[in-house]
Protein backbone atom coordinates (compact mmCIF):
# COMPACT_ATOMS: atom_id res chain seq x y z
CA UNK A 1 0.00 0.00 0.00
CA UNK A 2 1.21 3.17 -1.02
CA UNK A 3 2.61 5.78 1.64
CA UNK A 4 0.73 8.85 2.62
CA UNK A 5 0.61 11.20 -0.52
CA UNK A 6 1.09 14.87 0.45
CA UNK A 7 -0.59 17.91 -1.55
CA UNK A 8 2.34 19.84 -2.98
CA UNK A 9 2.13 23.73 -2.73
CA UNK A 10 4.52 25.96 -4.35
CA UNK A 11 4.32 29.31 -2.67
CA UNK A 12 4.61 32.99 -4.33
CA UNK A 13 6.73 35.66 -3.02
CA UNK A 14 3.01 38.06 -2.56
CA UNK A 15 1.69 35.12 -0.15
CA UNK A 16 5.01 34.66 1.79
CA UNK A 17 5.41 38.55 1.90
CA UNK A 18 1.72 39.02 4.05
CA UNK A 19 3.98 36.84 7.23
CA UNK A 20 5.72 39.99 7.43
CA UNK A 21 2.93 42.62 6.20
CA UNK A 22 0.06 43.53 8.81
CA UNK A 23 -2.63 43.02 6.18
CA UNK A 24 -5.71 42.14 6.66
CA UNK A 25 -8.93 41.40 4.43
CA UNK A 26 -12.50 40.96 5.81
CA UNK A 27 -11.56 40.67 9.16
CA UNK A 28 -8.71 38.43 8.78
CA UNK A 29 -5.06 38.97 9.22
CA UNK A 30 -3.34 37.70 5.99
CA UNK A 31 0.08 36.51 7.59
CA UNK A 32 -2.00 34.54 9.53
CA UNK A 33 -3.76 32.24 7.39
CA UNK A 34 -0.37 31.76 5.67
CA UNK A 35 1.01 30.78 9.01
CA UNK A 36 -1.39 28.23 9.57
CA UNK A 37 -0.97 26.47 6.12
CA UNK A 38 3.04 26.38 7.08
CA UNK A 39 2.41 24.82 10.78
CA UNK A 40 -0.20 22.27 8.60
CA UNK A 41 3.26 21.30 6.57
CA UNK A 42 5.33 21.45 9.43
CA UNK A 43 2.14 18.28 10.57
CA UNK A 44 3.17 16.58 7.61
CA UNK A 45 -0.04 17.50 5.37
CA UNK A 46 1.43 19.41 3.03
CA UNK A 47 4.90 19.58 1.15
CA UNK A 48 5.93 23.16 0.83
CA UNK A 49 8.29 24.27 -2.60
CA UNK A 50 9.65 27.58 -3.33
CA UNK A 51 12.50 28.49 -5.66
CA UNK A 52 15.28 30.02 -5.40
CA UNK A 53 13.87 33.34 -7.21
CA UNK A 54 11.47 33.78 -4.62
CA UNK A 55 14.17 34.63 -1.89
CA UNK A 56 15.58 37.65 -4.17
CA UNK A 57 11.62 38.94 -4.84
CA UNK A 58 11.37 39.51 -1.09
CA UNK A 59 14.36 40.77 -0.52
CA UNK A 60 13.44 42.94 -3.65
CA UNK A 61 9.93 43.78 -1.62
CA UNK A 62 11.48 44.85 1.29
CA UNK A 63 12.04 41.73 3.25
CA UNK A 64 15.28 41.46 5.55
CA UNK A 65 17.62 39.50 4.20
CA UNK A 66 18.15 38.14 7.43
CA UNK A 67 14.87 37.35 7.97
CA UNK A 68 14.88 35.11 4.34
CA UNK A 69 17.73 33.67 5.56
CA UNK A 70 17.56 33.06 9.23
CA UNK A 71 13.86 32.03 9.16
CA UNK A 72 12.32 31.54 6.07
CA UNK A 73 14.41 29.30 4.27
CA UNK A 74 14.52 26.82 7.04
CA UNK A 75 11.06 27.18 7.83
CA UNK A 76 9.97 26.61 3.74
CA UNK A 77 11.98 23.53 3.92
CA UNK A 78 10.12 21.55 6.65
CA UNK A 79 9.22 17.88 5.94
CA UNK A 80 10.88 17.07 2.66
CA UNK A 81 9.85 20.93 1.70
CA UNK A 82 11.94 21.38 -1.64
CA UNK A 83 13.92 25.19 -2.71
CA UNK A 84 13.78 24.53 -6.75
CA UNK A 85 16.41 25.39 -8.73
CA UNK A 86 16.06 26.85 -12.73
CA UNK A 87 17.52 24.99 -15.41
CA UNK A 88 17.69 25.73 -19.08
CA UNK A 89 14.62 24.05 -19.57
CA UNK A 90 12.73 25.71 -17.15
CA UNK A 91 13.81 28.80 -18.50
CA UNK A 92 12.69 28.15 -21.89
CA UNK A 93 9.60 27.03 -20.92
CA UNK A 94 8.60 30.16 -18.60
CA UNK A 95 9.76 31.86 -21.87
CA UNK A 96 7.48 30.59 -23.86
CA UNK A 97 4.54 30.98 -21.26
CA UNK A 98 5.04 34.61 -21.04
CA UNK A 99 4.79 35.28 -24.35
CA UNK A 100 1.91 33.52 -25.03
CA UNK A 101 0.24 34.58 -22.15
CA UNK A 102 1.64 37.93 -21.95
CA UNK A 103 2.09 37.50 -18.26
CA UNK A 104 5.78 38.76 -16.68
CA UNK A 105 8.55 36.26 -16.93
CA UNK A 106 8.87 35.55 -13.37
CA UNK A 107 5.09 34.79 -12.59
CA UNK A 108 5.39 32.30 -15.53
CA UNK A 109 8.40 31.04 -14.28
CA UNK A 110 6.48 30.38 -10.90
CA UNK A 111 3.73 28.65 -12.83
CA UNK A 112 6.82 26.64 -14.73
CA UNK A 113 8.02 25.78 -11.35
CA UNK A 114 4.64 24.74 -9.76
CA UNK A 115 3.67 22.68 -12.97
CA UNK A 116 6.65 20.56 -13.53
CA UNK A 117 6.37 19.69 -9.53
CA UNK A 118 2.52 18.37 -9.71
CA UNK A 119 2.19 21.34 -7.12
CA UNK A 120 -0.60 23.79 -6.32
CA UNK A 121 0.17 27.27 -6.71
CA UNK A 122 -0.91 29.10 -3.29
CA UNK A 123 -0.82 32.92 -4.17
CA UNK A 124 -3.93 36.10 -3.85
CA UNK A 125 -2.89 37.24 -7.50
CA UNK A 126 -5.47 35.68 -8.87
CA UNK A 127 -5.95 38.31 -11.71
CA UNK A 128 -2.92 37.72 -13.49
CA UNK A 129 -2.90 33.59 -12.86
CA UNK A 130 -6.39 33.02 -14.53
CA UNK A 131 -5.00 32.60 -17.69
CA UNK A 132 -2.12 29.91 -17.19
CA UNK A 133 -4.84 27.99 -14.77
CA UNK A 134 -4.69 24.91 -17.34
CA UNK A 135 -0.51 24.59 -16.22
CA UNK A 136 -1.39 24.14 -12.93
CA UNK A 137 -3.86 24.55 -10.40
CA UNK A 138 -4.39 27.40 -7.99
CA UNK A 139 -5.75 28.61 -4.88
CA UNK A 140 -5.31 31.57 -2.30
CA UNK A 141 -4.77 30.46 1.22
CA UNK A 142 -7.92 31.38 2.22
CA UNK A 143 -9.79 29.02 0.11
CA UNK A 144 -7.04 26.36 0.86
CA UNK A 145 -7.74 26.56 4.72
CA UNK A 146 -11.27 26.61 4.13
CA UNK A 147 -11.36 23.47 2.38
CA UNK A 148 -9.65 22.22 5.43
Amino acid sequence: MPGNIKLKLYLDSGVLLSLLRDEEANGVRLGENVAKLLYEAAEGKYQVLVSEHTAAELVAAGAPREYVDQVLRPMMLLHGGDLLVANESIIIGALKLSRTYEIPFLRALHVVFAHRNNALIVTRDMNTMLNVRSFAGIMSPEDLISMG
